[in-house]
């Protein structure tokens, strides 16, 4: 099944996707710079710079306060990602649940079971998704996954202002007026499947650039010219 509602719930899943994807990079990344901070001090009783204590000693000498303190492991600091990146499964993971999916890979699975759920199912895990996204994405200041689609009038308004959301497979990505005018509902000039009033436009990429590369009419002629 295609609607508004599915193609919007498709392309929140994609982009969830894509930020769930970059945070995870961020946590392993400070997961490593921890392991590498707990590895510090215990190096530092390896190093030649500690020398021998001599008899007058030295500023270089560890004196036994020293060595307590270059021994004394102390609990590593919180990957402050990885508890957000916890946080954004949770989160996934309830999504996931209210389709009654289990497994892995959650966000997989509802991106594999959005095509079969009826139109008002797929608004909300689309309202969800997208909450989510623009969550993770302002915690880790990743722009949304979208470009210009420069030269393209708008199918419902005729204005030049529409983006393509680019984040999954091309097959998936989706076209989107910046003017932000919703869907009339049957008989809008949109062109969406499924149209349903009070939805934002959106449209499969390949149908807005089928539509644009049809060759025009010649304009019938005036009884008058």
């Amino acid at each position: 099944m295609t609607s508004p509602h599915h193609l919007h719930a498709t392309a929140a899943a994609w982009s969830l996707h894509t930020a769930r994807t970059h945070l995870a990079q961020l946590a392993d990344e400070e997961a490593a710079q921890i392991a590498a901070e707990q590895l510090e001090a215990p190096a530092l009783l390896r190093s030649p710079a500690w020398g021998r204590r001599h008899a007058l000693g030295g500023h270089g000498d560890p004196t036994p306060g020293m060595v307590v303190v270059a021994t004394d492991r102390r609990p590593a600091r919180r990957n402050r990602w990885a508890l957000l990146l916890a946080r954004a499964d949770r989160r996934i993971t309830g999504v996931a649940a209210m389709l009654r999916l289990d497994g892995p890979d959650p966000l997989r699975l509802i991106l594999d079971t959005i095509p079969s759920t009826q139109p008002g199912t797929a608004a909300i895990v689309a309202r969800h998704l997208a909450d989510e996204d623009t969550w993770v994405r302002n915690a880790i200041d990743l722009r949304p996954a979208r470009e210009p689609l420069p030269g393209v009038a708008c199918p419902h308004c005729g204005e030049r202002q529409l983006y393509v959301q680019t984040a999954g497979p091309v097959n998936a990505w989706t076209v989107v007026c910046s003017t932000g005018r919703l869907c009339t509902g049957e008989g809008c000039p949109c062109g969406m499947p499924g149209a349903v009033e009070g939805v934002a436009h959106i449209w499969p990429r390949s149908t807005v650039l089928t539509e644009c590369n049809k060759p025009m009419t010649t304009p019938a002629r005036s009884a008058h010219a």
